[in-house]
């Protein structure tokens, strides 16, 4: 009777075997099919592509500006004193020499009288005398000491009255009032600003160009000009000036002189739009790719073109970057399909399947 359930159990036992080695090995062979499957799909990696075109390069460049006044003076106070007179206010045009403000006179015209009184009793002095030397009453020396009196009288006669002029501030060339910067009853130092005066008649259009752009412009060029203000009228600058070097972002200064117009007045600190031509007027037609499609280094760009269902790796030279498309000066030619994504898993002569913008497009 043992020896039957051990016969039984071992039958068993048996049977278990058999049946989970034929599961292993059917389990192996969905393995190895899907690895086939697997390894069929990865021999072909799809990529996309495009092809190398050919692009018009404009030889212009629109950039934006602010509009700055030509010329910014101050008019300052030469003496000290309270301020009596403010002949101006913000916004007000003025010609040049016209009076701005007045400065409290009184001590200096206390002066003026004095010397005034100085130099007619000097002048007295200086008859007196000449008719006494007529007469030998005196000598040359005394004649020529009461001479040179009257002299520093009137040279200080001069001084004084050299110094009332200060006490009248006068604008220093026409434009219009910005900025009233004391007021009647302040108290004015000399070099202490009294008012600042803008000639808008030209405006200064200050544009920062790069410098692959700025190497590219001369003085003395015409520069179309838009604003938003006036969107239908093309104002024309002058460029008359480029910065020789670069401010702390790496852009030159450029500045565009503006005629003012009174039909279409622009003031300082409004934005414009300049389409600033570069000095070959002529546009150029040049090879272009994605950028996205160069790999490799700088000083060693490469890209992978579809060629006969295999990623070729080519090396090209390239300029410079338009938007997102890169120059391409050799290395490929018009109709050329380039690799633009996927790189990372290809190599040279890989097998791969492109996927290009027209077929894209026709399958939505």
């Amino acid at each position: 009777m043992k020896y039957i359930k051990f016969l039984i159990t071992a039958i068993i036992f048996i049977g278990l075997a058999v049946w989970g080695y034929q599961k292993l090995q059917g389990n192996k062979k969905i393995i190895d099919d899907n690895a086939q499957i697997e390894a069929f799909v990865v021999q072909q990696i799809p990529v996309y592509t495009e092809k190398v075109s050919q692009a018009t390069l404009s030889n212009k460049a629109e950039i934006v500006g602010t509009f700055e006044a030509r010329k910014e003076l101050s008019v300052i106070a030469e003496t000290q004193g309270r301020i009596t007179d403010l002949y101006v206010q913000e916004g007000q045009p003025v010609s040049k020499g016209q009076d701005i403000a007045k400065i409290d006179d009184s001590t200096i015209q206390a002066q003026l009288n004095i010397a005034r009184a100085s130099i007619e009793k000097a002048t007295k002095d200086v008859e007196r005398y000449q008719n006494l030397l007529k007469v030998g009453a005196i000598s040359q020396t005394q004649y020529e000491e009461v001479e040179l009196a009257l002299g520093n009288q009137e040279s200080n006669l001069a001084g004084i009255e050299q110094q009332l002029q200060y006490t009248t501030a006068t604008s220093p060339m026409s434009g219009i009032v910005k900025d009233v910067l004391l007021e009647q009853g302040s108290f004015a130092t000399p070099s202490k600003e009294i008012v600042t005066i803008v000639d808008i008649s030209q405006l200064n259009m200050i544009v920062r160009l790069d410098e692959k752009e700025v190497v590219k412009v001369r003085k003395g060029k015409k520069v179309n000009i838009t604003t938003e203000v006036y969107e239908d009228v093309i104002f024309t600058g002058t460029i008359n000036q480029i910065a020789v070097q670069a401010d702390a972002s790496r852009k030159y200064e450029v500045q565009i002189q503006v005629a003012n117009s009174r039909r279409h007045p622009l003031k300082a600190g409004m934005y414009g739009t300049a389409l600033i031509p570069f000095s070959d007027d002529v546009d150029n037609e040049a090879m272009v790719i994605p950028r996205k499609s160069v790999v490799g280094s700088v000083m060693n760009p490469q890209v992978y073109i579809f060629m006969d269902g295999k990623a070729k790796l080519r090396e090209i030279e390239v300029g410079e970057n338009i938007d997102d498309k890169v120059i391409v000066l050799s290395g490929l030619t018009i109709g050329d399909e380039v690799i633009t994504t996927g790189q990372i898993n290809l190599e040279d002569g890989r097998e791969v399947k492109a996927i290009t913008t027209n077929t894209l497009a026709n399958n939505q």
